[in-house]
């Protein structure tokens, strides 16, 4: 009876340490490759890069085959290489980042998409400057990135002051 006043608080102690580490520890589903702003209980991810790829309309295709992945990208933003961003759906540690070099058709890159992961895929600017967004899902040939907002529309011209507001708007 003495033993049992022992081991349960020592058993629900070691329980508890265990949870904590679980919870907190290596392959916590928290991870995020975004950048994010915590503040009290809010989070907030940047979407700068998001912006410009909507602003700029860019649009990208990955051509996957056993050579490798081939990236069409429309309109061409530029001469500085763009990575692939494979995001694992559940474990933070087994995300992977591809390089692309310049290729007679496009981006080319000898890494290969592989396994039965559905993928949550990133293109991202060398520079960081924009970012596509898109989903791979094991046996697909063709992957479309998209931005990850919807095309922001031109402002239209500024009322003049005192005029009354346009019958669209409320």
């Amino acid at each position: 009876m003495a033993w049992l006043v022992i081991a349960l608080p020592a058993a629900s102690i070691l329980a508890g340490l265990w949870t904590l580490w679980v919870a907190a520890g290596p392959g916590s589903v928290d991870a995020s490759p975004d950048r994010i702003r915590r503040m009290a209980q809010v989070q907030e991810a940047a979407l700068d890069a998001d912006e410009v790829a909507a602003r700029e309309g860019l649009r990208a295709r990955l051509h996957l085959s056993d050579g490798g992945i081939r990236l069409e990208l429309r309109p061409v933003p530029g001469t500085t290489a763009p990575q692939l961003q494979l995001v694992h759906p559940i474990q933070a540690r087994h995300d992977r980042v591809l390089s692309f070099r310049p290729g007679p058709e496009g981006w080319h890159s000898e890494s290969r998409i592989a396994g039965e992961v559905a993928w949550r895929l990133r293109l991202i600017a060398g520079d960081g400057r924009w970012r596509l967004v898109g989903r791979y899902r094991p046996g697909v040939t063709v992957v479309d990135l998209v931005p990850a907002l919807p095309p922001m529309p031109e402002p239209g011209p500024m009322p003049e002051p005192g005029s009354p507001p346009s019958p669209e708007r409320p």
